[in-house]
């Protein structure tokens, strides 16, 4: 090395980044598992993230300790979360919940801290460098007063243990019985899963495997709709809290799903799926992927009497053939590499 000259030491391409959102039986688990994907790419790639999660402590504790992750779950006021940012020198934060962000961003306008925030509906006005919607019908929304957007199942956040089976792997049959799965997300607040099962149609009987989520709380109508459903033939495995939820989807024909983040998993996996927009956030989004053929149905959950599901979910469940087409349209959608491009285009330096 000649006289003068210096070593020249890299900069990390990703600071410190803090993750914000809450979990609980009546917001649901999904924005703290789709941040869950973020997390575990910004990590793969070097980064450090900083989680800073609320609500139900218990069950989002479980929940990240099952995927390898002790994280101390608190009530986060915007105090809090100020003095965090700065005591851990964070140099990102990205906010996943509809409700903190309106207090807590524009605390954060002189602050040299970049914000990304997740927003599923394209009516904040909030600023912010960077705005993610990983919804199929984001890119017909306006975001003025982000940078920049990322939208689209582009940047779909699929967890690792989605991703881990390769795209298109579930293979559906069309035996006379049907094994599908009935998931209504994390808490299923609306109490979806037990009306469901309850109101599944005895025409063709299925093989039914009903998950309960880690908020879920409603037990006792579950149990007694399982005794309704198994009474017109119907078989039932309830599964709480799966480790695997992945895996349960390759191995079902078709699939009974709130409209939420679960119908990118299934679209990923190539599992035919009839969803209902079970909260109003999840309206767009299912009325979208039900015009564009992704999924049966798409309509909204209160808004059918209980003669309405039961058609719907016959409609689906007898129609090999709509299946099909819905799955192929579906899997067109999503090739799993949305994180990675969420944690380039809005993480690096």
């Amino acid at each position: 090395m000649s006289r003068g000259s210096r070593t020249t030491v890299p900069l990390p391409r990703f600071g410190r980044v803090a993750f914000r959102a809450d979990a609980s039986n009546a917001i649901g688990f999904g924005h703290i598992a789709r941040l869950y994907a973020i997390i575990e790419e910004l990590e793969a790639a070097g980064g450090l993230a900083v989680p800073m999660f609320g609500g139900d402590r218990a069950s989002i504790e479980a929940w990240t300790r099952d995927r390898g992750r002790d994280v101390h779950v608190r009530d986060w006021t915007t105090s809090e979360v100020m003095r965090a940012l700065d005591e851990e020198r964070i140099q990102t934060l990205v906010v996943d919940s509809p409700t903190v962000a309106p207090e807590l961003l524009p605390r954060l306008v002189s602050r040299a801290i970049r914000v990304v925030m997740l927003d599923d509906l394209g009516r904040s006005g909030l600023p912010v460098g960077v705005v993610v919607n990983h919804n199929v019908h984001a890119p017909l929304l306006r975001y003025p007063m982000a940078k920049r957007a990322l939208l689209g199942r582009r940047y779909l956040m699929l967890r690792r243990d989605i991703r881990r089976y390769t795209r298109g792997s579930c293979r559906p049959m069309t035996p006379a019985r049907l094994r599908v799965i009935v998931t209504f997300g994390g808490s299923d607040p609306t109490g979806a899963t037990a009306r469901c099962v309850r109101l599944l149609p005895a025409a063709r009987p299925l093989e039914l495997v009903v998950i309960a989520g880690p908020g879920f709380q409603g037990d006792v109508e579950l149990q007694a709709a399982i005794g309704v459903a198994e009474g017109k033939g119907h078989t039932i495995d309830l599964r709480r809290a799966p480790d695997d939820p992945g895996g349960l989807f390759v191995s079902a024909d078709a699939a009974i799903s709130s409209a939420g983040g679960t119908l990118g998993e299934l679209a990923y996996l190539g599992c035919p799926a009839i969803g209902f927009a079970t909260v109003a956030d999840q309206v767009p989004s299912a009325r979208h992927q039900a015009e564009a053929g992704l999924i049966a149905s798409g309509a909204e959950w209160d808004s059918l009497d209980d003669a309405g599901v039961t058609g719907a979910l016959e409609a689906f469940l007898t129609d090999d053939a709509a299946r099909a087409e819905h799955r192929q349209r579906a899997l067109a959608t999503a090739d799993g590499d949305g994180p990675r491009r969420i944690v380039e285009e809005a993480l690096a330096r």
